[in-house]
């Protein structure tokens, strides 16, 4: 597919659900893996207080960040609700989804499914029900390297001898978690090749025990995105030319999968195997001379983060009113409202007064703001009609956060920032390139599909990620109505694909059902 694009904002979990709910954030109530929800409590808070809190689903929400498997989701680190009774509960990534994901649709119909994927809050693809994947695999790419040992038959700590300043960007000694060095996270990467590989061959994930080959399988590599992002990375030129790090992270994500591809022929699967090769979002900005950050970072670092202006008119966006206390970082937690930022702005607000959002709207459209901002030459191929988009412009395309919709009024944004094309919200000197916004390059794709039904050939077609979801329920002769997201917003399978002749069925779980 030549012109493929991910959802708007292009953070990894709208992304990622957009491929496997067929759903935006409207459907799916997930703006951001940083957001935020009016309706819900901060961690720690015993539903006392107000409501309204940030929704971080991250690395935060480990019992030990620090190790690869560090025991999954902390309840203590959660937000919380108060339920039918009045009693307080945590919200697990799985219970914050709005609708349900093809795992669960293939799932319910009898068949084995699986995942992999870099941090444990990726319980988020088991949809509401909670049990969509069998086997789910989700090492943190948020750990040390140094202790992290041999897993799948993968040295992961040796990788740290091949991290000798080309292939990283901190000075040796501060070379952490495997988002800081390239053969680091190619070596993680493996981990999870691996994963796949051992399920092609009839086993868990980890290889422990024999299993039926699931219906789905899939994961997600993170060589390509960190690549782009370290500073002796990213690409040589405008025209998208990789650097020699970025370069090889994309040739080892393509000798990963021809790996893949060869366990598939060798266990005789290759012909009944639909195969799909996305991205959950992109990086800007390509062209590095075109980057500006906040002071402290690289390229222009001029650039205003959002915040300033905003607590001219809502000083309580962000702010500490609460004495609650985060179980993770042992920081006071609640807030009124927020601001997530990466080559994005967007905004949240508890006050949702005319007065309140009037006034801070205004704050954010005062021309010398946008120009402080960086928010003042919209970048082409956006959705957007502004570089900021607030009141119904916004409301049309994510839900009227003052209406009775309920997803649109606990997690619709007030106001969406979108910067000049190269501008990030950062003054890190960790990364020059990031994700969250809707230019072009944040958002174009790529899109590969291979496999029975599939002619050869290029689909010119303007598609969406959204529009994998159906094409897999589909290919599993399956009903793509299945999915809410699909029924709420119309998304069609994707164009040039021969599976409409397919009639609906169930797997047993006492039958290897097709893939």
């Amino acid at each position: 597919m030549r012109s493929a694009h991910t959802s708007t904002p292009s953070d990894s979990f709208p992304g990622l659900l957009a491929l496997v709910t067929g759903g935006t954030p409207r459907s799916t109530g997930v703006y951001y893996d940083d957001a935020y929800d009016r309706t819900l409590y901060a961690p720690g808070s015993n539903c006392q207080g107000g409501p309204g809190t940030q929704i971080v689903y991250d690395e935060t929400l480990d019992f030990d960040a620090s190790q690869l498997f560090s025991g999954g989701i902390n309840p203590a680190n959660l937000p919380l609700a108060k339920d039918a009774h009045g009693d307080c509960a945590p919200v697990f990534p799985h219970d914050f989804i709005r609708v349900n994901t093809i795992f669960e649709v293939i799932h319910r119909a009898g068949g084995r499914t699986a995942w992999s994927d870099k941090h444990p809050a990726y319980d988020i693809v088991n949809g509401p029900s909670g049990a969509g994947v069998d086997d789910l695999y989700t090492p943190e790419i948020n750990s040390l390297v140094a202790s992290a040992g041999t897993v799948n038959g993968v040295d992961l700590t040796a990788s740290l001898a091949l991290c000798d300043g080309t292939t990283n960007s901190l000075p040796l000694a501060k070379i952490d978690d495997f988002t800081t060095c390239v053969p680091s996270v190619m070596a993680y990467d493996d981990t999870k090749v691996q994963s796949v590989i051992n399920e092609i061959t009839g086993e868990t994930s980890d290889g422990s025990k024999r299993e039926r080959v699931p219906a789905i399988l899939g994961m997600n590599f993170q060589a390509v995105s960190v690549g782009q992002k370290l500073p002796v990375g990213g690409y040589v030129d405008g025209a998208g030319t990789p650097s020699a790090l970025l370069a090889a992270s994309i040739a080892h994500v393509d000798a990963s999968l021809g790996r893949i591809v060869d366990a598939l022929e060798a266990n005789q699967l290759d012909d009944s195997t639909l195969l799909v090769v996305s991205a959950k979002h992109g990086q800007a900005p390509v062209d590095r001379t075109k980057l500006a950050m906040e002071p402290g970072g690289t390229g222009t670092a001029t650039v205003v983060d959002p915040i300033r202006f905003i607590h001219a008119a809502d000083p309580s966006v962000d702010a500490v009113f609460g004495a609650y206390v985060n179980p993770n970082s042992g920081s006071p937690y609640a807030i009124a409202g927020h601001l997530t930022t990466d080559d994005v702005g967007i905004l949240w607000l508890q006050d949702q007064s005319p007065a309140n959002v009037t006034g801070v709207v205004a704050q954010l459209t005062e021309p010398g703001h946008r120009a402080s901002m960086s928010a003042n030459a919209l970048p082409p191929g956006t959705i957007f009609r502004s570089s900021i988009t607030a009141g119904a412009a916004l409301a049309a395309i994510y839900g009227n956060p003052t209406s009775r919709d309920p997803i649109a009024a606990a997690r619709a944004p007030n106001a969406f920032v979108q910067p000049n094309a190269g501008v990030i919200y950062s003054g890190s000197k960790k990364k020059i390139a990031e994700h969250g916004g809707g230019t072009i390059d944040d958002t174009h794709v790529a899109l590969i599909v291979a496999g029975p039904g599939v002619r050869r050939g290029r689909v010119s077609d303007r598609v969406s990620t959204t529009q994998v979801a159906p094409t897999i329920v589909r290919a599993l002769g399956l009903l793509p109505d299945a999915l809410a997201a699909v029924r709420k917003e119309g998304t069609r399978v994707l164009p040039g694909l021969s599976l409409e002749a397919r009639e609906p069925q169930r797997f047993t779980p006492t039958e290897e059902p097709p893939r």
